[in-house]
């Protein structure tokens, strides 16, 4: 996102605030629907999460939330829970690195 806007600024600043509240907000429903059994709900909160973490720039994020969303499609609860549970660490990661900028 910093090459694409030229660098820091107020615009840059207000996209990752809103991404981390989405970020957020998705990964506690996905996290819901996880402890409900509800796989479909799964997906869907993976799949907007990990189009807003691509457009952040925030590869593992998405590329963990992507995993989840693959393996509600499938079924596969196992999968779901691991990559689940590894969302909270790379979503502290980007929080990290997000407030050095």
């Amino acid at each position: 996102m910093l090459r694409n806007f030229g660098g820091p600024g107020p615009t840059v600043t207000m996209l990752y605030a809103l991404f981390l509240e989405n970020a957020d907000e998705l990964s506690r429903a996905l996290k819901e629907r996880l402890a409900a059994g509800d796989l479909e709900g799964v997906r869907l909160a993976a799949h907007s999460a990990a189009g807003a973490a691509r457009t952040a720039g925030a590869g593992r994020v998405a590329s963990l939330f992507a995993s989840v969303e693959e393996a509600a499609l499938c079924g596969d609860a196992a999968v779901v829970v691991r990559d689940a549970a590894a969302l909270d660490r790379a979503l502290a990661d980007v929080k990290i690195l997000i407030a050095r900028i």
